[in-house]
């Protein structure tokens, strides 16, 4: 997207914000975020958009990586999101190489979230996905379940290579 579209659909979300049209106006914003997750401002704005319509959670998702941010929000959306990888994937952040341009305040908010991300997961976690690997989470549904549907599945395939054996047989001697 270039500086000319942005601008543009910028100035409409503020014209909307000022106007009262909250909805509009987080409508545009999420769209920029998303196209933009290390233009800060536009997290700014996003989360005032919220702050607005009395949504203290997604107003501390927003402003999360935000230096002036409401600490009653900020501890709103981390009561909201307590587990660290939720959280990341909440934050919608791109990559490290935009965490460490991200300025000094919200390069350490990233970092401190990433790192406690990690140390929940036992190992690294990406920006891009971040998620728990079930292997490191034993007590996940998909941990618990591993084992014993690989068995199912080993048990399956024999039993259906004892009836296939079983019908060739009679057929080949009946």
């Amino acid at each position: 997207m270039s500086a000319v579209p942005l601008d543009r659909t910028l100035a409409r979300a503020r014209q909307e914000l000022a106007e009262g049209q909250t909805g509009r106006a987080r409508q545009r914003l999420r769209g920029l975020v998303a196209s933009f997750p290390e233009r800060l401002e536009l997290r700014s704005l996003l989360a005032a958009t919220y702050r607005t319509d009395g949504d203290p959670v997604q107003a501390g998702r927003w402003s999360y990586l935000d230096e002036a941010a409401d600490p009653a929000e900020v501890a709103a959306f981390l009561a909201a999101f307590p587990d660290p990888v939720q959280r990341m994937r909440k934050i919608r952040w791109r990559d490290a190489v935009d965490e460490a341009s991200a300025g000094p305040f919200a390069a350490g908010r990233l970092a401190e979230l990433r790192a406690a991300a990690e140390e929940a997961n036992g190992g690294p976690v990406d920006w891009q996905q971040p998620r728990y690997a079930p292997r490191d989470h034993p007590d996940s549904l998909a941990g618990r379940l591993a084992v014993p549907g690989c068995l199912v599945v080993v048990a399956l395939v024999l039993v259906l290579a004892v009836v296939g054996a079983v019908v060739v047989v009679r057929w080949l001697l009946g």
